[in-house]
């Protein structure tokens, strides 16, 4: 069964609202203290700090959430890792000043 967070990040992510996704989850995070679920949080927020054109922030998140995202969950996710880990790595190889919204709208739907 999923947890009603992951349908709200989700919806969310895919919407680009990158702030409330990482805001919905974390209810979730500070329930189970998943690393995987807390890689996804930063992760989005990587993705807000590039929609406020944040680079440094934005790597410092990706920096943070790549760790994570490679863990091994204890809870069941709908949200496949390997697709995660890839687009996280490429917005921290790739990020530059002038590709932010390129990167983003790269993202896999979920």
């Amino acid at each position: 069964m999923n947890e009603p967070e992951f349908d709200a990040f989700i919806e969310c992510w895919n919407d680009a609202r990158f702030f409330e996704a990482h805001e919905v989850l974390e209810g979730l995070w500070m329930r189970t203290r998943d690393e995987y679920q807390r890689g996804l949080i930063q992760l989005a927020a990587a993705l807000y700090h590039i929609q406020r054109d944040n680079v440094k922030g934005a790597r410092t998140m990706c920096d943070r959430a790549l760790p994570r995202l490679r863990l091994e969950s204890n809870n069941s996710s709908p949200i496949e890792a390997k697709a995660m880990i890839d687009f996280a790595s490429c917005v921290r190889r790739d990020l530059s000043d002038s590709n932010g919204a390129d990167l983003i709208n790269s993202r896999p739907r979920l």
